[in-house]
C-alpha cells in the first residue's frame, strides 16, 4: 500500500490511528495495491474557500473512497465539506471519456463516509457514518468489487486526483495519416506517455513539508513541472501566503505561468491570485522585474549595473550583484520561495533568497530548490546546502537537510532525486552523456564520482568497480527511466542522424529540407528547434535558414533578433532558431544541432562539451546533428560508438576532474532513526525531551 502525505501537518490522533490500521491490515482488507492520500486533493468552492480531503483511498478492488474523520462538535460542517468533496471529485471524473460511462454512471465506484467515535444517531447527514475500525473493515468488505478495476481506469483516476491530468495539451494533435510510423502519430503517443508522472514525481509534486527541500534530477526529469504544481498546491492550501517562483532562463516565464495556471484551474476552476504569486527572473532590471532588482527597490538600495559589476569581476557578474545586495539588511517578503535551474545560480543568490524568506531559522524557511544533476555541472561541482546558504551567526549551517529530516514523517523527504528522464529518448540521453563527458574521445573532460552517482542519474553499474584510474567500467541506462513508446516504430538511426555538409550554405539547405519533410510528416513548425553551436556565425546561420524556410512558406522565430527582454521561446506556426544559452530549460520534438564543427577546438574543454550536452538534451524525440569539414568526424565517430554500445556506456577511468556527489551516504540509517523518533513520540516523549535527548553536544563520543 502506498501512502502519500500531502500536507506538512503530520497525521495525528484518529487520523494516524486509521492510517496505521489500514496499513497493518492491508492484505486482509485487499488494499495491498491501494494508494492512500492524506490531506489531498484540495478544491475551491464558490466562496473561494479551500475544501481539503482527509483520507482518500484509490483501490483496484474498491474504487475511490472518501473517508473523513470528524468529531461531534464539527459533524455538520464536516458532513457538508465531505459532500462538497464528493461533488468536486465526481464532476472531475465525469469529464474523462475513459471513466464516464454515461451522464450518471462512472466506470469506478465512488463512496464517502464520515468517521465518528460515537454511537449517537444523526438523521439529516448526507454521508454514512462509521464508528469503529472494525466498521471500516466491514464496509470495505461490503463494497469490495467482484473483479479488479482495469489499469486504464485506475491510471486515469489517479491522474485526475493528483492533477497530472492538467498536463493534457489544450490543443490536440490531429493525425495526418493512419500510418503509425508517421512523426505526428509517434509524437501523439510520446506526449501521452510524457504527460503521466511517475511515482516519485507525483509524491514530490503534491506533498508539502515545513522547511527547506532539495529536488535534483537530469534535464527533462520534470523538475519545473513539479515546482509549478507545488506552487498551485501551496496556493490552494494557503491562499493568503506570498509565493515566489524564480529561475535563470528568461524564456521560461510563460511556460511556468501556464503550468501553474493549469494545475490551479484543475482544482479551483479559476485563475490563481497573481497578486500573491510572483514569477520572477533571478536578476531582472529596469525593463523586467527580477528577484535581485526588486529586492533593491523594496529595500531602497542602489543596484549595481551590469557594467559596474563587470568592473569588479567579469567571471560572474550576477554573483557580484547579489553579493553587493546581501551586505545590507534585507526585509523578508515571501512565505515560500521555489528556485528552478539552481545549478546556474551563484551561492550569493541563495543567500539573498534566504533573507527574503520568512522564518527565523533554516528549518522554518520554506525554500525549495531544484537543479539538473548534469547540465551545468560540468562547470562546477555539486554544491552543498551549506555552501549555498552559508552559516548562521553561531557558525552552524543555515540549512542542514539531514538535521531537518528528523522532524518529518517517514514518508516525507527533504532531499529527493528524480531518476526518470521524460524529455529524452534513451539513445539521445546516453549519447549526450557520452559526448558531454568525452567518454569515447582520447581525452575525457569529466567523470562522476562513483557508482552511486551513476545510479542517481538512472544508470545501473555492472559489477562492483572501484572507479580507480585505468579501470574499465560499464554502466547501463534502464529503459524504464526513459520514454518507451518511440521505440515501437523508430530505430536508433531514426532517432539520431548525422550529416556532413560542404559548407554553411549547403548545411542550411539540408536543415531547411529536413524541416519541410518533418512538417509534411505531421509535425508542427513550433515542434522544431534549430540550435546553432557556432557562436561566430550565428547570424549567418539564422539569416540563411530564415530565407530558405521562407521560400518554403515556413515562418521562423529568431530569438537572436528579438528585441523583447523575455521573448517567447515557442510561437505557434514558427520554427524556433536559438543559441545553446537561450535554449536552456526548453525543449522541442525535433532538434537540429547545427555548426558542430565549430566545437572542434573546444573538444577537450568543459565548456565545449557542456554545449554539446545541453543542445542534445533539448529534444523529446529526434536529434539531427550537422556541420561542415573533416573535423566534424571526430564527434560523429563518438556518436556512432555511443549508438553501437547503447544502452551501455563503456569507458576506462582517466585522471580528470570528478563531479562531486552530495547525498546522504546512508538513507536507510536515516529512515531507521526517524522510526525510532516516532516510536518515542508514541511512548509520550515531548519534542523538548527528544531535543535534549538527541542534542549533538550531549552525546558521548
Amino acid at each position: 500500500m502506498e501512502k502519500i502525505i500531502a500536507t506538512e501537518i503530520q497525521p495525528e490522533g484518529i487520523d494516524s490511528t486509521i492510517l496505521d490500521y489500514l496499513a497493518k491490515n492491508s492484505t486482509e482488507l485487499r488494499l495491498e495495491n491501494a494508494i492512500i492520500y492524506y490531506g489531498f486533493p484540495i478544491f475551491k468552492d464558490y466562496d473561494d474557500v479551500s475544501i481539503k480531503a482527509k483520507l482518500v483511498i484509490l483501490s483496484p478492488y474498491h474504487g475511490l473512497i472518501l473517508l473523513y474523520p470528524s468529531s461531534e462538535g464539527t459533524i455538520i460542517e464536516d458532513d457538508e465539506s465531505l459532500e462538497q468533496l464528493y461533488s468536486f471529485i465526481e464532476t472531475s471524473l465525469k469529464r474523462s471519456k475513459i471513466i464516464r460511462i454515461n451522464k450518471r454512471n462512472l466506470a469506478i465506484p465512488l463512496d464517502s463516509f464520515l468517521y465518528l467515535s460515537t454511537t449517537n444517531k444523526y438523521d439529516e447527514l448526507e454521508n454514512n457514518i462509521l464508528t469503529s475500525l472494525s466498521a471500516i473493515s466491514e464496509t470495505l468488505k461490503e463494497i469490495e468489487l467482484d473483479e479488479k478495476l482495469e489499469d486504464n481506469i485506475l491510471n486515469e483516476s489517479r491522474s485526475i486526483i493528483e492533477g497530472s491530468k492538467a498536463l493534457s495539451k489544450t490543443t490536440k494533435r490531429e493525425k495526418v495519416s493512419e500510418d503509425p510510423t508517421s512523426k505526428s502519430n509517434i509524437l501523439i503517443e510520446l506526449e501521452k506517455e510524457i504527460s503521466n508522472f511517475d511515482e516519485e514525481q507525483r509524491k514530490i509534486a503534491i506533498s508539502l513539508i515545513n522547511g527547506p527541500q532539495r529536488i535534483r534530477g537530469l534535464a527533462g526529469s520534470g523538475k519545473t513541472i513539479v515546482l509549478a504544481m507545488k506552487v498551485a498546491n501551496i496556493h490552494l492550501q494557503y491562499p493568503n501566503k506570498k509565493i515566489l517562483f524564480t529561475f535563470y532562463t528568461k524564456s521560461l516565464y510563460n511556460l511556468i505561468k501556464e503550468l501553474i495556471t493549469k494545475f490551479y484551474w484543475h482544482y479551483a476552476g479559476t485563475e490563481p491570485n497573481w497578486d500573491l504569486i510572483d514569477i520572477l527572473h533571478s536578476w531582472g532590471g529596469r525593463s523586467i522585474d527580477g528577484v535581485a532588482y526588486n529586492a533593491c527597490i523594496d529595500n531602497s538600495l542602489d543596484i549595481l549595473s551590469f557594467q559596474e559589476a563587470k568592473k569588479i569581476s567579469s567571471n560572474d557578474v550576477f554573483q557580484v550583484v547579489c553579493n553587493d545586495i546581501i551586505q545590507h539588511e534585507i526585509q523578508s517578503k515571501y512565505d515560500y520561495i521555489l528556485i528552478d535551474e539552481a545549478q546556474d545560480l551563484p551561492n550569493e543568490f541563495f543567500k539573498l533568497c534566504y533573507q527574503l524568506t520568512h522564518g527565523e531559522h533554516g528549518n522554518k524557511k520554506n525554500i525549495v530548490w531544484a537543479y539538473d544533476e548534469l547540465q551545468s555541472i560540468f562547470n562546477v561541482y555539486q554544491r552543498t546546502p551549506q555552501e549555498l546558504f552559508g552559516n548562521d551567526s553561531h557558525g552552524k549551517p543555515c540549512i542542514d537537510l539531514s538535521l531537518f529530516q528528523r522532524d518529518l514523517h517517514p514518508t516525507q523527504k527533504n532531499d529527493l532525486v528524480l531518476y526518470k528522464c521524460y524529455r529524452n529518448p534513451l539513445e539521445v540521453l546516453i549519447t549526450a552523456h557520452a559526448l558531454g563527458f568525452g567518454l569515447y574521445s582520447p581525452q575525457h573532460v569529466q567523470k562522476l564520482e562513483d557508482a552511486n552517482h551513476w545510479r542517481d542519474v538512472g544508470y545501473t553499474v555492472e559489477g562492483e568497480p572501484s572507479f580507480k584510474v585505468g579501470e574499465t567500467v560499464t554502466v547501463r541506462r534502464d529503459k524504464e527511466n526513459s520514454p518507451l513508446s518511440i521505440y515501437n516504430y523508430q530505430t536508433k538511426e531514426d532517432i539520431i542522424h548525422c550529416h556532413q555538409a560542404e559548407d554553411l550554405q549547403k548545411e542550411c539547405h539540408w536543415i531547411a529540407d529536413r524541416i519541410e519533410e518533418a512538417i509534411n510528416d505531421g509535425l508542427k513548425p513550433q515542434d522544431l528547434l534549430v540550435i546553432v553551436l557556432d557562436d561566430r556565425y550565428v547570424k549567418a546561420y539564422f539569416s540563411k535558414l530564415s530565407l530558405y524556410l521562407s521560400e518554403k512558406g515556413i515562418r521562423s522565430n529568431n530569438l537572436q533578433a528579438s528585441t523583447l527582454a523575455a521573448p517567447p521561446f515557442s510561437i505557434k506556426d514558427m520554427v524556433t532558431l536559438s543559441t545553446v544559452h537561450k535554449a536552456k530549460g526548453n525543449e522541442a520534438a525535433m532538434v537540429f544541432a547545427a555548426g558542430l564543427d565549430a566545437l572542434y577546438s573546444q573538444r577537450n574543454t568543459i565548456r565545449g562539451r557542456n554545449k554539446l550536452f545541453t543542445a542534445f538534451t533539448r529534444t523529446k524525440a529526434w536529434l539531427r546533428v550537422s556541420g561542415t569539414g573533416e573535423n566534424i568526424n571526430v564527434f560523429f565517430d563518438e556518436i556512432k560508438k555511443s549508438l553501437d554500445n547503447s544502452p551501455d556506456l563503456k569507458f576506462t577511468i582517466q585522471e580528470i576532474r570528478t563531479i562531486q556527489r552530495d547525498l546522504d551516504t546512508n538513507p536507510q540509517e536515516m529512515k531507521e532513526f526517524q522510526q525510532m523518533i516516532l516510536d518515542l513520540k508514541k511512548k509520550g516523549y515531548s519534542k523538548e525531551q527528544l531535543k535534549m535527548l538527541f542534542e549533538k553536544d550531549d552525546i558521548e563520543p
